[in-house]
Order: structure tokens, then C-alpha cells, then sequence
């Protein structure tokens, strides 16, 4: 097509001056004051292309500080897993469109969920946590659960007219022995239901499987 003719042009003069040596450690580069810009992402091309990695312990050597939005990738990589595990049936991810409240110029508080799944029950939301629960003392019936956590699932409940509600965490040994449904509690004065659970994001080859049983089971 023309405008792929005309964006690969563009590329390819872009990347002129870019070697394509199959051993680019060796090629010389000078770096000084006139592309001081390109320092850092030289030395991490370098650290990339040779192998090497990072430690916490100290050295001459300089290192790049990498910071992940721990929540959001949580969010994302549940929501594509649950995608696979409940294969044909739909899985809505920041499902938009329906509000808390209305007037008579319209919906108001747009809800969004992390997650909705189609299944026979009904609707099942979920929401994801990057948070730890707890156990033990105080916290050995509420888990450690937030009360505006579990306030924002009734909302949903409610609004997604939903047969159950789950709130997703990060599986820990010191939570239980294993992922999967951990608890369930019933919404007060309503057939829904609101599961707290877990998944080991250590083992990803699991965790298709993991969901698949959070969101099918009959309960914990």
C-alpha cells in the first residue's frame, strides 16, 4: 500500500546511520556533550546486549532504577489470563457505561470494573488488589480486607446486577497453603455472594486454571 511505501521510507531514513553488525559491542562509539542524551540509554543498550544484570549490592559500576505500577500490571495480566481460561464466553476488562447514580440529564459516578465475566450464575465482577491480606488475631475473620474495598464491590454488585463479586489478591504462603477461593461472604439482604482469593503470580503456567476455578467454584 502507498502509506506503508511511504512509512517504511521514513523509517529506513531514520535508521541510516544504525549499524546492523551482528556484534554492535564492538563497534566504537563516542559519547560526549553533544549527544549527552543518549548516555544513559547507551550504557543500557550495553547492559541489555551483553548479557549482564543488576544487584542490590553496591559497585563502581552504574546501575538504572526500573519502577513497575505493580497494580495495573496485576490488573492486566489477570485480565488476559481469565480471557484464556473462560474461552468462548465474554470477559468485559474496564467494563464502561453503566453509573451509580442518574438524573434526568443522565448517569452520574461511571463505574468501572477491573473485570466482568459472563457466566451461566450471571454476571461475575472482579476487582483486583495488589495488596496483602492478613491473618491471625484481629484480622483472622476480616482478613485484613479494607472496608472501601469491599464498599466499592457492593457498588458494583448492585449496579452490574451481579451473581457474585470477587476481590483478586496476590497468593502469600503466610495467607493460606494454597491460591484459589479463600473466603466467601454473603451480601446482606441479596442472593449475591462476595469471595475473597487468591493467585500465585509466581507460577504463571498455573494461573489460567487457578481462575478459571475462582470464577466456576461454587464457593471456598
Amino acid at each position: 500500500a502507498p502509506a506503508n511505501i511511504r512509512s517504511l521510507a521514513e523509517l529506513a531514513a531514520r535508521f541510516e546511520a544504525v549499524s546492523d553488525s551482528p556484534h554492535p559491542l564492538r563497534k566504537a562509539v563516542r559519547l560526549d556533550r553533544t549527544n549527552t542524551a543518549f548516555h544513559d540509554l547507551y550504557r543500557m543498550a550495553c547492559l541489555f546486549l551483553d548479557d549482564e544484570w543488576q544487584s542490590t549490592k553496591s559497585g563502581a559500576a552504574r546501575g538504572f532504577p526500573l519502577l513497575f505500577p505493580m497494580n495495573k500490571l496485576f490488573e492486566k495480566f489477570v485480565g488476559r489470563c481469565l480471557k484464556r481460561a473462560l474461552a468462548p464466553r465474554a470477559v468485559h476488562l474496564q467494563r464502561r457505561g453503566r453509573y451509580a447514580l442518574s438524573d434526568d440529564r443522565g448517569g452520574l459516578f461511571e463505574t468501572r470494573p477491573d473485570i466482568v465475566a459472563e457466566t451461566l450464575e450471571g454476571p461475575v465482577v472482579l476487582d483486583t488488589k495488589w495488596k496483602e491480606l492478613e491473618r491471625g488475631g484481629d484480622n483472622e475473620r476480616k482478613l485484613g480486607v479494607k472496608e472501601s474495598d469491599v464498599y466499592q464491590m457492593l457498588a458494583y454488585a448492585r449496579v452490574h446486577d451481579a451473581a457474585r463479586v470477587i476481590l483478586l489478591y496476590p497468593w502469600r504462603k503466610e495467607t493460606s497453603d494454597k491460591d484459589g477461593p479463600l473466603r466467601r461472604w454473603t451480601v446482606a439482604n441479596s442472593n449475591c455472594a462476595l469471595d475473597i482469593a487468591t493467585v500465585n503470580v509466581g507460577a504463571p503456567d498455573k494461573v489460567v486454571a487457578t481462575l478459571r476455578k475462582i470464577v466456576d467454584s461454587p464457593g471456598p
